[in-house]
């Protein structure tokens, strides 16, 4: 867990992808710097003097110092371009969900592919001979003219991917794909229960160690900071924001006088100053159903809304039939961990529905498509025999057709959406 300061956590570093910008600048410069030695080195052992004269070193110390320059402003370019295309989808998206595009893999190997370019080219140029009416080096010359028609072309590709990457299609596809590697990666199951039994005696209670986001839950260090028989009943989850005036967990033992660890206790839980997706499956799954609320509250945007839904469909499906798993655990020494409030799949459902509803039941089409999506997961709930999302999806059908008369829908698009909503109810 990260240090605090005036009880908030620090910034990591991660975070800002610093690490992985080191790392990229770093090989790039190694890179460059390796590549220009190597083609300085044929020119002087192998091709000295060159077969061909292509003109004088003092013209080549101008020509490789343009190309220097040439390079840095096409990479300054390629970045630009991206914020461009950035500006232009603005209208679709929130910006929360653009800042997330912002942040390119694509675009960071390119900008140290350039770096690594602009480095060869330097060196190649400080290794020139000192005498400025020899020969013009013919490896290494033509290596610097590479690298600077590459630069140009790499250009076209961060346009082209840039394009491709914010289109709204594209876009909403790699964050239903986000939500779908959270989920996969959210650890099994290892105790499954019925029922949680309540605390023993006294249970006392463990307090928040800081201000933030719920990030993760350690329940392996929380199990072993306990006396041998005790139980931590969790009053937290992950994607929470949590205070130092937060109970986050409550701690009783089989014995009065038994002494536990509360401070390890409360250390097992992780915080952060942001919410990141990578974990937290609400937050990932809140990110896609932005873009639809967006697109239907300041454009009335319905055919991306549709796309959001059908992709937000296909992620809820899979939610309710995988099942989300709680952090119970259980050792042989009777030390237990209940998780009492975790995120299950009707939480889910809940939450994407009730973003949604508000403003798809002001419109005919984007209201019908809710209805088609809550029928769909219906379906899933029911091989599943998931009891609690069938009652949920029952619950949001009826307040969709509340706020529908209260928006004072037409009759004729009533009678539709009483039909879809019939058959979203009702199990045949």
């Amino acid at each position: 867990m990260g240090k605090y300061r005036f009880g908030r956590p620090w910034p990591r570093l991660t975070n800002l992808r610093l690490g992985e910008i080191t790392v990229a600048m770093g090989l790039a410069l190694l890179t460059g710097l390796g590549a220009g030695l190597a083609a300085t080195a044929v020119d002087t052992r192998w091709v000295s003097p060159p077969p061909v004269r292509l003109g004088s070193v003092e013209g080549a110390r101008v020509m490789l110092g343009s190309l220097t320059a040439g390079v840095i402003t096409v990479a300054v370019f390629g970045l630009w371009m991206r914020t461009v295309v950035v500006g232009l989808m603005a209208g679709h998206f929130s910006p929360r969900t653009l800042l997330i595009f912002l942040d390119d893999r694509f675009q960071r190997n390119l900008l140290a592919f350039m770096s690594a370019g602009a480095v060869t080219i330097m060196v190649i140029q400080l290794r020139l001979p000192v005498d400025g009416q020899a020969p013009v080096p013919l490896v290494s010359t033509t290596l610097a003219v590479l690298i600077a028609l590459a630069a140009l072309a790499g250009v076209l590709l961060a346009v082209q991917q840039a394009t491709r990457s914010l289109s709204l299609p594209e876009l909403v596809s790699h964050l239903a794909e986000e939500v779908l590697g959270v989920l996969y990666r959210l650890p099994e199951s290892r105790v499954e229960l019925d029922e949680v039994p309540p605390p023993v005696f006294e249970p006392r209670t463990v307090m928040a160690t800081g201000t933030g986001w719920v990030t993760g839950i350690d329940i392996d260090r929380m199990r072993t900071a306990l006396p041998v028989g005790g139980v931590v009943h969790l009053r937290c989850r992950i994607g929470e924001f949590i205070t130092p005036r937060r109970a986050v967990a409550l701690v009783s033992s089989i014995e009065v006088d038994t002494e536990v660890e509360l401070d390890d206790v409360a250390s097992a839980i992780q915080l952060a100053r942001t919410r990141s997706p990578d974990m937290d499956l609400a937050f990932s799954v809140s990110q896609l159903v932005d873009v639809a609320t967006f697109a239907l509250q300041t454009r009335a945007d319905t055919s991306t809304a549709y796309e959001v839904m059908v992709h937000l469909e296909d992620v809820l499906e899979e939610i309710v039939d995988r099942g989300l798993p709680r952090l119970n655990d259980r050792d042989d020494e009777g030390r237990c961990v209940y998780d009492e409030v975790g995120w299950d799949a009707s939480d889910i459902v809940q939450l994407c529905v009730e973003r949604l509803r508000d403003t798809a039941s002001q419109d005919p089409e984007a209201s019908r498509h809710l209805m088609h999506m809550l029928h769909r997961i219906r379906m899933v709930a029911e091989n599943r025999q998931a009891n609690d999302v069938i009652a949920e999806v029952e619950y949001q059908v009826k307040l969709v057709l509340a706020l529908v008369d209260h928006n004072g829908m037409v009759s004729r698009d009533r009678q539709r959406l009483e039909r879809v909503a019939e058959v979203a109810v009702n199990s045949d």
